[in-house]
């Protein structure tokens, strides 16, 4: 019989305890906050390079395939390897996104950032399953929500230093990658006590693959009603006015520490019907952050926007883990779904807003388009999350009728 790899950490090793359990949480945070830190002046460095806006695009691309392609396969790593050296794998590709400061060449750049966005989506998955394992109860609801605004606060912090980067993108390149590389080194000292007592995978859930996740309604509506909002954000913080896109993600950060407060405590019923209101308002914002360009109460609008985008995510981000007899096998193939078919969606997406962009004026000051068609485009794009989300709220609520009253959540 083969003896289970240490890396595993099954319940043979004696558990954790809260505090290095809190310590490993924070690790997750902060890799993935760091990876963010990393995408965005990662762009200043592709800005600063002069190419134009379908090329800019393609950049951020390179980093949303590597999404999709890592998604794919994220669950399965974690699986064979186990979830300490999976997520140090994942760290380590983030850190190689560091040498694009040494290269201006086109194919090289792409390569770079691709690596670097292939140790995003396993960090965020792993992360998801990672939790699932550790966690449970009201701990996990709490870990899920403030890890669901790790890449935001990642902007957040981009985007305060942004200016000072800007004069020197390389450096801020070197940066990022060199506070991910010490979240790294504190990542294999925490991890190696904090994992100890997790959950391991069971037989039955070996069985559940990505294609009997992709024959699931769930995972398709989960995923594509997130594409239209992540596509929307990634435009957001590449091609909008800085100035008002910063108001967005600080009130974001508000949003979600909120949101993960206030989902602790609303019942399982209710959650779905709060992320369909906020999917309404948020659309409702985002047509008047468009409208009210240049406008004095543009930044008003924006901090409402930032608020009812990320308020619902803790809400959303639970709806996959209230299903019935869901097990943490299927909660990390649901999310190598969610993250692949939702940057797969956004890849195209965003090619084609940078297309209309292009054909419609191009790039004006501060990476802007100089027309208002695409954004017009990518606003009607983020109503799939209203749709989804509805969508879902009607599962779950013809779910619950047709259990017993006793059985509810």
């Amino acid at each position: 019989m083969t003896q289970t790899p240490a890396a595993h950490l099954t319940t043979d090793d004696p558990p954790a305890s809260a505090f290095m359990k809190l310590l490993v949480v924070i690790m997750l945070f902060l890799s993935y906050m760091l990876f963010a830190v990393a995408w965005n002046w990662g762009d200043l460095y592709v800005r600063s390079l002069g190419f134009s806006a379908s090329r800019t695009a393609l950049m951020t691309n390179a980093i949303t395939i590597a999404q999709v392609v890592g998604s794919f396969f994220a669950a399965n790593v974690m699986l064979r390897v186990g979830p300490r050296r999976a997520f140090t794998l994942a760290s380590a590709l983030i850190i190689f996104g560091g040498i694009v400061a040494l290269t201006d060449a086109f194919p090289l750049v792409f390569f770079i950032r691709f690596v670097m966005g292939l140790g995003g989506a396993l960090m965020v998955v792993l992360g998801s399953g990672i939790l699932a394992r550790l966690l449970t109860g009201t701990a996990l609801q709490v870990a899920n929500g403030i890890n669901s605004v790790a890449f935001n606060t990642g902007l957040a912090v981009a985007l305060t230093f942004g200016m000072q980067m800007n004069d020197d993108p390389a450096f801020a390149v070197a940066l990022a990658a060199g506070l991910s590389a010490t979240i790294l080194i504190l990542w294999l000292v925490i991890s190696r006590s904090g994992l100890r007592g997790m959950a391991p995978v069971k037989a039955v859930d070996r069985s559940y693959t990505m294609r009997d996740g992709f024959r699931e309604w769930f995972n398709w509506v989960y995923a594509l009603a997130y594409t239209g909002l992540l596509s929307y954000y990634i435009v957001a913080f590449t091609f909008m006015n800085a100035g008002t896109v910063r108001w967005v993600v600080y009130a974001g950060i508000v949003g979600a520490l909120s949101g993960t407060v206030v989902s602790a405590r609303v019942a399982e019923r209710r959650k779905p019907l709060i992320v369909v209101i906020c999917a309404a308002l948020q659309l409702i914002a985002a047509a008047l952050v468009l409208a009210m360009s240049g406008h004095r109460l543009e930044i008003l609008i924006g901090v409402i926007l930032g608020l009812v985008i990320f308020f619902p995510m803790p809400f959303f981000v639970q709806t996959a883990f209230i299903r019935p007899e869901i097990t943490p096998r299927q909660i990390a193939v649901t999310f190598s779904i969610f993250w692949a078919v939702s940057y797969a969606g956004s890849v195209v997406i965003i090619q084609i807003f940078a297309w209309i962009a292009d054909a419609t004026g191009g790039l004006g000051p501060d990476n802007v388009p100089v027309s208002v068609a695409p954004m017009i485009f990518i606003v009607a794009i983020e109503a799939t999350f209203l749709i989804g989300t509805f969508l879902i709220w009607r599962w779950f609520a013809r779910q619950w009728a047709a259990r017993p009253v006793t059985s509810a959540p």
